[in-house]
């Protein structure tokens, strides 16, 4: 099955009164390249984070969103009111002995050291546990968007595999007959200049000069590849894993037999279709750049 490397997933969890929430966001890439934005209490786990989203994507950039907090309270950072009176009654007692008066701003406290602290959890491994459960749970969620998006893309793709085909054949109908229409123009081109200088035609050099250009317009060799390299193409769309990478391959090998073609032919029926046959592939590739 074929995968989109552009997806979304959430998911949604808690332990004891932490609240969990878990967001991915994932782009094409060539490779895989993981960033994370992580709540403080959970930020010792990227590596483990990581490691997991490893396990379950191959390309593409992941972005992951995972925020811990409180419950009631949400994740952001708590005012530690016995700490921040502490301060005050120090400073307040300093002043005050001293005769000073100054202006407290409330910024400028919060900056304190301990004034402000994140949620923090006595056991580090249970959350850890919940926290990678939760993110398992996002991935499935990604993973059943970017599985959706492949089906469709995998018959767009089939759509355009059918499009070459019938290009091909009209190529490999086309090209018997480009050799036939240039032997009658060279004999009556020959024909013509001997008549015009009294000499008879030499039937062995007419037909030295056809085979000369039958050989140099020989696209067969390149027609059985171009058939070739479609059938490992829907081969490759079928296996279990996405093979984002093989059918990148293949559209660049499809579109080295198609120019090699065009400019082999030397003919304007042929020309014609495989133009067409490379603005496919061109939609082909686009679809491709985004598959795992």
């Amino acid at each position: 099955m074929l995968q989109s490397m552009t997806g979304y997933g959430h998911a949604s969890g808690s332990h004891g009164e932490l609240a969990i929430d878990v967001e991915i966001r994932t782009v094409n890439n060539r490779f895989l390249k993981v960033s994370t934005r992580l709540s403080d209490i959970v930020a010792s786990m990227e590596p483990k984070i990581e490691g997991v989203v490893r396990e379950s994507l191959r390309r593409g950039t992941v972005n992951i969103s995972i925020r811990v907090g409180n419950s009631l309270q949400g994740d952001a950072p708590q005012v530690q009111l016995e700490t921040l009176k502490s301060y005050i009654d120090q400073v307040t007692s300093l002043l005050r002995d001293g005769g000073h008066t100054i202006h407290l701003e409330l910024g400028s406290l919060l900056q304190l050291p301990g004034v402000l602290s994140s949620p923090t959890f006595d056991d580090s491994e249970a959350l850890e546990t919940t926290v990678t459960s939760v993110l398992r749970e996002a991935l499935s969620d990604l993973n059943r968007m970017r599985a959706i998006e492949g089906k469709a893309m995998a018959q767009q793709l089939s759509d355009g595999v059918s499009e070459i085909r019938a290009f091909r054949k009209n190529i490999l109908e086309r090209a018997p007959m480009v050799i036939d229409e240039y032997r009658r123009r060279l004999e009556n081109q020959v024909r013509s200049s001997l008549a015009e200088l009294g000499h008879a035609s030499s039937e062995i050099d007419v037909l030295r000069e056809v085979l000369q250009h039958s050989d140099r317009c020989d696209i067969r060799e390149e027609l059985v590849r171009l058939e070739s390299h479609l059938d490992q193409f829907q081969q490759s769309m079928t296996q279990n894993e996405s093979q984002g990478r093989r059918l990148d391959f293949l559209i660049q090998e499809l579109f080295r037999e198609t120019n090699t073609i065009g400019s082999k032919a030397n003919d304007a029926t042929i020309a014609h279709n495989v133009v067409s046959i490379k603005t496919a592939i061109e939609q082909m590739r686009e679809l491709v750049q985004n598959i795992e």
